[in-house]
């Protein structure tokens, strides 16, 4: 009596959302989107071999994926792709993918490639990569921002500090050097502008980061949220990446309906866009390759516009110009703001970045590491 009142336990002391029947509903859509992450990345590793086109690789992903998830392309919102499939190579640690009209590249015994899938069930999205080789001098980063990924789930929970889960992701991997075949030493930094993220339903940055260093501030994470627990990694760079080459990672902000004022300034072929991306997309990330697909599909009137323009563009600048219909619509909303650009983002030419990631479910009494598999 009159003594201090009895300390709370961590989990309580995390404000969240209340484990409930929605929270089971939510559960259960997430693990079902977990399980077809492990299918697919199994079914990858297998195909996967040098030569390939890497739109072969990708539309083998995305094929796999929209089977396993049971994708309705009538109701395209209930599940399916939650953005598109990242393919970047080498350099370019993340947001780059195949756009129609691309001249053809292929993936070389010497790429470093990092493969980033996201699936959603019913607005509920699953967010995870990984990186892979055929050539073994890239094993010691893969190996080192693996750990480093591991060492930040260990210490994600209820109630956690970000800045302290991101101070631990970057001692664990600045703590490792590739040694190169030629003697050569290389220290390995961790990309500081690349971030994990919350995630909530159909918003796949849902306003929360995870960076891969302590970057300060007094945030921390919360039960009931669900996290993208992601680190990249650079050798031979400088831990920094800048946007790099033509964009094709789209997205709807996520601030409401499009004003009056930005609905008035648009043309007739941005407005039949933007009305194909509302329907199909809403606010979850594309690429203009599901654009054109989309079109296709719905018989969209962009396409009546884009014969006679597809001729024209054709005989300026040769057929894969003539693919490329998509571009002064999907750029018109751009310039107003309507819709985000997400270019590839790179570090400095001729290094090498590597990145893992896993979805994390934070409970009252502890986490779930959704999408945790055999492989990794």
């Amino acid at each position: 009596r009159g003594g201090p009142p009895p300390r709370r336990p961590r989990e309580a002391r995390a404000e969240g959302a209340e484990e409930d029947d929605a929270w089971a509903q939510r559960l259960q859509c997430l693990r079902e989107g977990a399980e077809v992450h492990r299918q697919v990345r199994q079914f990858v590793q297998q195909q996967v071999r040098p030569g390939m086109e890497l739109r072969a690789i990708v539309e083998m992903v995305e094929k796999a994926s929209s089977s396993l998830v049971g994708f309705d392309p009538k109701n395209p919102l209930r599940r399916g792709y939650a953005f598109p499939t990242g393919l970047s190579l080498n350099e370019v640690a993340a947001h780059d993918t195949v756009n129609p009209g691309d001249a053809p590249r292929w993936l070389l015994p010497t790429d470093l490639a990092k493969l980033d899938i996201g699936v959603h069930v019913e607005g509920h999205i699953l967010d995870c990569a990984f990186s892979f080789t055929f050539d073994s001098m890239h094993d010691e980063l893969m190996q080192a921002v693996r750990e480093a990924t591991n060492e930040g789930i260990r210490h994600a929970g209820p109630d956690a500090w970000i800045s302290e889960v991101g101070g631990v992701i970057r001692e664990v991997m600045e703590g490792a050097e590739v040694h190169r075949p030629d003697g050569k030493v290389i220290p390995i930094y961790a990309i500081k502008n690349l971030t994990g993220h919350s995630i909530a339903p159909y918003r796949i940055h849902a306003g929360k980061s995870l960076p891969s260093v302590n970057a300060g501030g007094r945030v921390r994470m919360l039960a009931g949220e669900l996290w993208a627990v992601e680190t990249f990694g650079s050798a031979g760079g400088v831990g920094f990446v800048c946007n790099s080459g033509p964009c094709s990672h789209f997205m709807r902000p996520h601030s409401g309906p499009v004003s009056k004022l930005q609905s008035s300034q648009l043309t007739s072929r941005a407005k039949a866009m933007l009305e194909l991306i509302e329907r199909r997309f809403s606010t979850l990330a594309f690429c203009p390759r599901w654009v054109v697909e989309e079109a296709t599909r719905s018989k969209s009137p962009l396409l009546q516009g884009s014969a006679s323009g597809g001729k024209a563009k054709a005989a300026a600048g040769g057929p894969r110009d003539a693919q490329r219909w998509w571009s002064d619509p999907l750029e018109e909303l751009c310039n107003m703001g309507v819709v985000n650009r997400y270019p590839p983002l790179a570090d400095l030419p001729g290094c090498h970045t590597a990145q893992y990631e896993h979805t994390v479910l934070l409970k009252s009494s502890g986490k779930e590491v959704l999408t945790r598999g055999a492989d990794f």
